[in-house]
């Protein structure tokens, strides 16, 4: 039995193998093997697979990560009171077609070509439309579709514009497959008229990114600048200021030195003038003779 008949990659499918019931499932060996192959399948040599025993009546393969060359029969073999192959089951990997790519594609004449392509996908039922602002477009339109040598298709789609749509135009190719909930589409914007919007976006990223480096390297050169010059004249006031702080501190002398200044200023002084102490000293007594002989009377 297989749960899911029609797989999608990338998914997991479930192979079970039902048997009747054993008492001792201990007693039971499963082996799985693919159709067209002699050798059973074993899990050391392909890690997406794991199979085990789940109960006394059943087995199960499960396929991780399911491919498409993993489409084909499976069978199982028991081995123990009761022998016997399973009767197999066929597996069906459906490949979706996404993701999808769209390119301009630039002609001699003047006209502009849309290029949609698509991934490899299976089966090779599909719908392919083109649309212009939201309008469905049928003329100019050629689709081509080839099998590739793995049993997948692509397809390549076509839209051939006379003249070049204005800027802001939006062409989108849009894809429905068994596969998709819902179809898978991919959009290209118009900047100016038959030039790449790519390109635009790519010459505004060097733009950029070339003036954010012309303005980092600026910064750097006058923060090193402003640093280098700063950085002197800090030292060099520090210097004067213990230059400053060194001239004010008091000198300590010897006593010796002491008392040779103390006699130094001694003999600096200035001597007094003992001829012009003795005149006034003269001067004064006589004044004061004098006006004793005014006090006492005239004697007759």
């Amino acid at each position: 039995m297989l749960d899911v008949k029609n797989a999608i990659a990338g998914g997991t499918v479930n192979f079970y193998c039902m048997f009747p019931l054993f008492r001792d499932k201990s007693k039971i060996a499963v082996q799985w093997w693919r159709g067209g192959e002699r050798e059973f399948l074993n899990p050391q040599e392909h890690p997406r697979l794991s199979f085990h025993i789940e109960s006394k009546a059943s087995a199960i393969l499960r396929i991780h990560k399911v491919r498409f060359e993993d489409a084909g029969f499976y069978y199982c073999r028991v081995q123990g009171e009761i022998k016997g192959n399973g009767t197999g089951e066929e597996l069906t990997v459906s490949v979706p077609p996404d993701p999808l790519k769209i390119l301009p594609v630039s002609s001699a004449n003047g006209s502009l070509t849309y290029l949609c392509q698509t991934s490899e996908f299976y089966p090779d039922a599909y719908n392919l439309v083109w649309l212009k602002d939201g309008r469905r477009l049928t003329a100019g339109v050629k689709t081509y579709s080839k099998k590739n040598a793995k049993g997948l298709y692509e397809v390549s789609s076509y839209l051939k514009e006379p003249q070049p749509g204005p800027a802001g135009t939006v062409y989108i190719c849009e894809v429905s497959h068994s596969t998709l909930k819902i179809p898978t589409r991919v959009s290209y914007t118009v900047e100016l008229a038959g030039i790449d919007s790519s390109g635009f976006l790519a010459w505004w990223i060097y733009l950029c990114g070339a003036i954010a480096l012309l303005l980092l390297i600026i910064a750097l050169v006058l923060c090193c600048k402003f640093c280098c010059c700063k950085k002197p004249k800090a030292r060099e006031r520090k210097i004067q200021m213990r230059q400053c702080v060194r001239c004010f501190e008091p000198i300590v002398q010897n006593p010796k030195c002491k008392e040779q200044e103390a006699k130094k200023v001694n003999t600096q002084t200035p001597q007094r003038n003992t001829s012009k102490v003795e005149k006034a000293n003269k001067t004064s007594s006589q004044r004061k003779k004098h006006h004793k002989r005014d006090k006492d009377p005239v004697l007759a």
